[in-house]
């Protein structure tokens, strides 16, 4: 017999590990998401499970601790999706962080690993760098340190998770608009076939909207707790040619004339260049800006630059929003890729998180009151 009837809002990555995990804990769970599943936050990422080397730097310990067992465990739970990927950082005579501050937070993020690792970080000469990288960027170059973090197929992963909690028996409702929730745990949703409006009832709602959170919970005249910066990340995929093999490793840099980190990975066969961090509000499209082509595009001439001609003659470019929780706006380094949860009676809103620890997120969730069987 079921423990009760949960609803779920919202069909990311968070909201399918929720449903999911309360479906394994003997709930009976339906899910509704406005569109389709996995098609808005969670299939726009960096297509990384990493846990975050950067945020050493914001003093997240905690998140980045998290994030690296969480690492371990799709890596190892789900390898035909997702595997590991050496990254090289290179060092430069002229950049913002001194060689020494690398070092320093690769030793603690590899200790954080607890030895769930293939190989420790190391230093590469700079000819040993070339014989992994020859199209990396010379100029300056005194080295560079190999560590490694897993790379996913996102869509395919997604898709496992989907699959996970059908098979565990969660009901997904698609194109199921929900436009009020009340703290009694009542949905109002509005079916996009028929624009047929419908009030449904359970003992417990899930807010797992993303971006979209605190949204519902002002159309649901709900206060919020929390305070999202919406974030633009946006990305570009370059093809390679017969004169450009695509490396096997990663790159982990700083974007030129600033402290911020980009990525150059290897993806299904070609460059993925990102990711910008840009404000955004929900009532503007997401796309990629002329600033941020920009931006990236100089990411790729500065590192790579036998790379510049085919993006700007055959890259793509795709862009995502991120939920960021803000703690306070008078400091916004204080922004955090960790989550939070509201409670407001029957319903439950979940604030930010990151795909790699969704299933972390969603056990955290149900083992704490209600769902724990605690009032």
């Amino acid at each position: 017999m079921a423990l009760g009837h949960v609803g779920v809002v919202g069909g990311g990555v968070n909201g399918l590990c929720i449903a999911w995990e309360l479906a394994k804990r003997g709930w009976d769970v339906q899910l509704f998401e406005r569109g389709h599943c996995l098609a808005q936050t969670s299939s726009a990422s960096t297509k990384l499970l990493h846990g975050g080397l950067r945020y050493l730097e914001q003093g997240h310990l905690a998140l980045v601790a998290e994030s690296l067992r969480e690492r371990a465990s799709w890596l190892r739970e789900v390898p035909q999706h997702a595997h590991w990927l050496p990254l090289l950082l290179p060092i430069y005579r002229q950049q913002h962080r001194p060689a020494w501050q690398w070092r320093a937070g690769l030793g603690l993020y590899d200790g954080l690993a607890l030895g769930r690792l293939p190989g420790f970080a190391r230093w590469l000469r700079p000819d040993q760098v070339l014989e992994l990288y020859p199209q990396l960027s010379t100029e300056g170059l005194k080295g560079a340190w190999q560590f490694w973090d897993g790379q996913m197929d996102e869509q395919a992963l997604g898709w496992w998770v989907l699959d996970q909690a059908q098979r565990a028996g969660v009901e997904i409702h698609e194109g199921c608009d929900v436009r009020e929730v009340t703290t009694k745990g009542e949905l109002t949703v509005q079916t996009s076939a028929n624009g047929i409006t419908s009030n449904h009832a359970f003992a417990w709602v899930v807010n797992a909207c993303g971006p979209w959170a605190v949204d519902l919970l002002e159309r649901s005249e709900i206060p919020s707790s929390v305070q999202l910066d919406l974030v633009r990340g946006s990305h570009l995929l370059v093809p390679p040619s017969p004169a450009l093999a695509l490396p096997k490793h990663g790159l982990f840099v700083e974007v030129p004339s600033s402290r911020r980190i980009a990525f150059l990975l290897p993806y299904k066969g070609e460059l993925l260049v990102g990711t910008t961090e840009e404000a955004q509000s929900l009532n503007e499209p997401v796309r990629v800006s002329e600033a941020e082509q920009k931006q990236l595009l100089g990411v790729l001439e500065h590192y790579l630059p036998a790379w510049l001609s085919m993006a700007q003659q055959q890259g793509r470019w795709f862009s995502g929003l991120r939920p960021i929780i803000v703690r306070s706006r008078a400091d916004l380094s204080s922004a955090s890729r960790e989550a939070d949860v509201q409670r407001d009676g029957r319903l439950l809103s979940v604030f930010g998180g990151k795909w790699t620890t969704a299933r972390s997120l969603a056990e955290q969730l149900v083992n704490r009151a209600p769902f724990n069987g605690q009032p």
